[in-house]
């Protein structure tokens, strides 16, 4: 009789410590290193949480700004008491540009940030210049998709190219090509082709994206293999 009172009460035991396991457990998507579901949106600027009040100035556009790779992402703003940078997403670059063109009035509203590194940026919410107004959109997804061009360069390296964070991300030879490479081959990169090297590059051109514009000519590689003193190494 004991016996067959023992299998219930085990099932029982089981029963209930599966019960707390499954409690124990953390939502999918939250926690301590879990992206919740604005992780799906995509990586996003630095900015204060919550409802942020927006900001207008008005002035002078001075001069526009851009990237390492020469792409048009920002100017400065003669407000008439300061020098503003306001920073916006590249692929508003035609846009912009042909709304604010340098020496022009404009309105601008936005958000004022600070970087990690701690450089104060004016983030573009909108710009107005008379009855134009150029809003911040997502970039619509391309009809399609850009067809990698397979391309050869061989030059001198003259300096490597850092970012904001002051990680090696690339370099740049004697003919001004910007030769890119994932992080991880970097640190690699510096001391088996140093300054002054003579390096052969096989890899693609990286296209302008949508709405984008290069302020000066610069053809940027994505490398995929690299040769130096007539040893080649695989990049990836």
């Amino acid at each position: 009789m004991k016996r067959k009172h023992q299998i219930p009460f085990l099932l029982l035991v089981v029963g209930l410590a599966g019960t707390f396991t499954a409690q124990a457990q953390p939502p999918v998507g939250s926690g301590p290193g879990k992206p919740g579901p604005i992780a799906l949106a995509g990586p996003r600027p630095p900015q204060t949480s919550g409802i942020v009040a927006l900001t207008s100035l008005s002035g002078t556009v001075q001069q526009f700004t851009a990237n390492d790779e020469s792409v048009l992402n920002g100017f400065t703003l003669n407000t008439g008491s300061q020098t503003v940078a306001v920073e916006f997403p590249s692929h508003l670059g035609q846009a912009i540009q042909a709304a604010g063109k340098t020496g022009s009035k404009v309105t601008v509203s936005g958000v004022s940030d600070t970087t990690p590194e701690g450089t104060t940026m004016f983030r573009l919410v909108s710009l107005t210049n008379g009855n134009t107004v150029v809003t911040d959109t997502p970039p619509a997804a391309p009809a399609v998709l850009p067809t990698p061009t397979p391309t050869s360069v061989k030059g001198k390296v003259v300096e490597y190219q850092v970012d904001r964070q002051g990680q090696v991300n690339g370099l740049r030879l004697s003919d001004q090509t910007l030769v890119r490479v994932p992080p991880h081959v970097a640190g690699q990169l510096v001391s088996i082709a140093p300054k002054e090297s003579t390096i052969s590059v096989e890899g693609y051109v990286h296209p302008v994206g949508e709405g984008q514009v290069r302020l000066s000519k610069q053809t940027v590689v994505e490398a995929t293999q690299i040769t130096v003193n007539g040893k080649s190494f695989l990049v990836r």
